[in-house]
């Protein structure tokens, strides 16, 4: 996320300078657009800066190696774009071919892994200046150009089909592409992978030559600098500024009367949140887990926002999020902004009115439906310190923890055993979702995220000697509360009949290698073959959905009992 943070400061500097306006003088306007211009022009290093340091937990080392990396790749391409016979472009004063974000992505990657991998290497005692963290720009030199080989090679064809797609996106059926991106790119969320559908949509498709003569790429750099074609994005306004806050809305009015209050608060929250940064995370995983029915419903109609403003030829252009902030600073840039203030409050409806019928007509528990709730509470911790020492036992201790990083909303944590982790702890510190990934969790804490993360690094660098594996007194109480209450909910007298359906919609006993619950409302299965399992037998089994995180391994939503549903499931296969 290191990269993207750039990019509101990029865009303000470009959008400011390129309208000219009277006030300011014609000298400061340029030295704001080129300035912002160059921020753009440098984005393929800057994320493989950006992605080294991020694998790396910030060390300086990596980024140079990044650097290094990055401008032997540029020079390889360069030759190889000239063996080829292919036009060469300038960048960085290097004439190379444009792979745009994705080379820097990649060498970036790769100065990360090599870091990992040669940061403590033994030479032999006349190389030994050489040895550890100064082998590891060496080696990333010799990598990218390997790297520089194979890009020319892939890259062509790839180049070619982002073309296709920019020329089908533009002129073929603009309405269905950003359909599709709106829709895809929602159901990405929960899995963390929309960051990568975004980086060609944002970067890479379109193309355009600004009046200095220079060509840039992506809707984003493109809306900057006046292409009027650009700006297809904006149909995500709706549904951030207006249709998820109304969303949080009918979440707080279907809960339950004594609960509205701790609900409404938490709500009230992540909508002026959503409304004024485009920050959605915070309402969408209130009831991804618990109702993802609800989860699809939005994310059509996020897929159908993007489709009504491409009808209505809307072009808004943004650079961190499609908030009220970007809505308010690109205003004068934006063709036909008004429709926002026309459309979104239809949208607020539409959202209210649907989120309030299918909760209530399906019995949805949303936040503070829940049949047993327990009290609402928070955990008591002193400071930045206390809390980050909470938070790394929630995820099973120093020791569990392998590696740290965090998005926007969402603290990464890589773990030795998942298992050592506590999610109850973890909701109890403040946490609105945590969800299993391989061998990660994920915890999702709002803009705090960041922050936490770096008051967790802190903490993980003092002495862990007298480190003591019991909670605070308060989050103890906490974390109880909440497994008594879950305990109670739990109880479903028709568990051992529905563990034994979802078993023979999963393939049969013999199919089973591995079942077990996670993130509260779901069962992760492993199978032997995925094709024999029935997702409609599933569901006639009482399974509210089905979703494939690999080839054999799959998560089958349930709702609040999946611990009981686990322990029975695995009662029947011995």
């Amino acid at each position: 996320m290191l990269p993207v943070s750039v990019l509101p400061v990029a865009g303000l500097l470009l959008g400011v300078g390129s309208a000219h306006f009277a006030a300011l003088p014609a000298v400061l306007s340029n030295v704001m657009a080129q300035s912002g211009g160059a921020i753009f022009g440098a984005l393929p290093l800057i994320f493989a800066v950006g992605v080294a340091l991020g694998l790396t937990e910030n060390d300086g080392v990596s980024a140079l190696a990044a650097t290094v990396g990055f401008m032997v790749l540029l020079a390889t391409l360069g030759v190889m774009a000239a063996y080829f016979g292919l036009p060469p472009k300038p960048l960085m004063g290097i004439d190379s071919m444009d792979t745009g974000v994705f080379g820097g992505i990649l060498i970036g990657g790769i100065a990360g892994y090599l870091f990992k991998r040669y940061y403590r290497i033994q030479l032999p005692p006349y190389l030994g200046f050489f040895a550890g963290k100064r082998f590891v720009p060496i080696v990333t030199a010799f990598w990218a150009i390997g790297l520089g080989v194979i890009m020319s090679l892939v890259w062509p064809p790839v180049q070619r089909g982002i073309d296709a797609f920019s020329r089908y996106a533009a002129y073929g059926n603009p309405q269905l592409a950003v359909f599709m991106y709106g829709f895809v790119e929602r159901l990405l969320i929960p899995f963390g992978l929309h960051h990568i559908w975004n980086v060609p949509f944002f970067f890479q498709i379109g193309s355009f030559v600004d009046p200095s003569g220079k060509t840039v790429t992506g809707d984003i750099a493109r809306f900057f600098a006046r292409d009027p074609t650009a700006g297809i994005l904006g149909g995500a306004y709706l549904f951030k500024m207006w249709g998820l806050p109304a969303a949080a809305i009918a979440i707080w009015r279907s809960a339950r009367p004594e609960n509205r209050a701790r609900v409404g608060s938490i709500m009230v929250s992540a909508a002026f949140t959503s409304f004024l940064t485009g920050i959605t995370e915070p309402i969408e995983f209130s009831f991804l887990f618990v109702a993802p029915v609800l989860y699809l419903i939005h994310a059509m109609l996020a897929g159908s926002a993007q489709f009504l403003f491409s009808m209505l030829g809307a072009h808004l252009g943004f650079t961190f999020s499609q908030g009220f902030i970007d809505y308010a600073l690109y205003y004068g840039m934006d063709t036909r902004p008004w429709l926002v203030l026309v459309f979104g409050p239809v949208y607020a409806l539409i959202y209210y009115g649907v989120f309030r019928f299918v909760i209530e007509r399906l019995d949805l528990m949303t936040p503070g439906r829940e049949r047993e709730e327990a009290a609402a509470v928070t955990a008591a911790a002193g400071g930045p310190d206390d809390f980050a020492r909470e938070l790394v036992l929630g995820f099973g201790g120093r020791r569990n923890i392998k590696s740290l990083d965090a998005c926007i909303t969402r603290l990464r944590v890589e773990l030795h055993d998942v298992s050592k982790a506590s999610p109850d702890r973890l909701r109890a510190l403040g946490a609105a979702g945590v969800m299993n990934v391989g061998r990660s969790l994920q915890a999702v804490f709002g803009t705090r995220s960041e922050n936490l993360k770096t008051d967790m690094e802190a903490y993980l660098k003092t002495p862990a000697a007298v480190e003591n594996d019991a909670a605070s007194p308060a989050v103890s109480a906490v974390v109880q509360t909440v497994a008594a209450a879950e305990l109670v909910a739990a109880r479903d007298p028709a568990a051992a009949a529905k563990a034994t359906g979802y078993i023979d919609a999963l393939g049969g006993r013999e199919n089973i290698e591995q079942v077990a619950a996670c993130a509260v409302t779901r069962l992760r299965v492993t199978v032997r073959n995925a094709n024999a399992v029935d997702e409609e037998a599933l569901a006639a089994a009482g399974a509210q959905g089905l979703m494939h995180v690999g080839d054999s391994a799959m998560h089958v939503i349930v709702g609040p009992h999946a611990d009981e549903y686990a322990a029975a499931m695995r009662s029947q296969l011995v």
